[in-house]
């Protein structure tokens, strides 16, 4: 079970992943808060025939174990609240005694559907799917783990903007493990603000508990996103962005994480917008 709360204060135009295109027919800087490079996601889609494509990297470090993910995220606009996402990781990680590893990471596929829009208040709601097509990893003795399995996730995703520079948002959402493995809880909290119409700065708080609330990692992030180039070609757009997180309290390795992830984000701006 996975359920995902955030609340998010944030400034400016949609940039980048996620809602890039939203605000811009009304010539506001973007506010939302989203992944990448955020753990949280805004209702925000592409617009009619966009298509946004992250490229994401992350490195992760807990204690003296080090891991990194190298993402594919595709996202593509049907109407103007409708979106399909790909994802794709590919992993490398060496915790504890585990010997170094690495391969990819499970698929996922969603479809968002933002059902609200009205006097700056947005709520969507983003059910994914994901496949059971990670790599398999072996444990200290060199012995296959099991994976994770299929997953079900339906989040709603919330947003309110607050003037021309700030957004409040927050995240619910479940998540079933469909292989009776375990489910999950998500609760986060961020903020950020705009800064011009080219870059906004996010913090957040997230929390990832189990079925029975008890806390596996709870981590503090903050990130940056900006608009590399703003009028590349008139339809396109390319972004970047950056976030630091770091846990607070226990985690289930038993060791404090710190995340690190930057990337870029190519827009195509929607049907009849130049």
């Amino acid at each position: 079970m996975h359920i995902l709360l955030t609340a998010t204060l944030l400034a400016g135009v949609p940039l980048g992943p996620s809602g890039a295109t939203m605000a811009r027919a009304e010539e506001l800087p973007e506010s939302a808060v989203s992944s990448p490079p955020m753990e949280m996601d805004d209702p925000g889609t592409p617009g009619s025939q966009g298509v946004e494509v992250n490229l994401v990297g992350t490195f992760l470090r807990a204690g003296q174990g080090r891991g990194s993910e190298t993402l594919l995220d595709a996202n593509y606009g049907i109407g103007d609240r409708i979106q399909l996402k790909f994802e794709r990781p590919y992993l490398t990680q060496s915790f504890g005694r585990k010997q170094f590893q690495h391969g990819f990471g499970a698929t996922e596929f969603g479809v968002k559907w933002r059902f609200t829009d009205h006097a700056g208040l947005q709520i969507a709601t983003y059910p994914q799917y994901g496949c059971n097509d990670a790599f398999v990893t072996k444990d200290e003795e060199g012995n296959a783990e099991d994976k994770e399995g299929r997953s079900f996730y339906v989040p709603l995703l919330l947003s309110k903007s607050m003037g021309r520079a700030n957004t409040l948002a927050a995240n619910v959402g479940y998540r079933r493990n469909l292989e009776n493995r375990g489910d999950d809880i998500d609760l986060a909290l961020g903020a950020g603000r705009a800064f011009g119409r080219d870059a906004r700065v996010l913090i957040e708080v997230f929390s990832e508990r189990d079925e029975h609330f008890v806390n596996r990692q709870t981590d503090v992030r903050a990130g940056y996103v900006g608009t590399l180039l703003p009028t590349l070609w008139t339809k396109f757009e390319l972004g970047g962005f950056v976030s630091l997180g770091h846990s607070i309290g226990s985690t289930e390795e038993g060791e404090p994480r710190t995340s690190f992830t930057f990337g870029v984000s190519f827009v195509k701006r929607p049907r009849g917008e130049s």
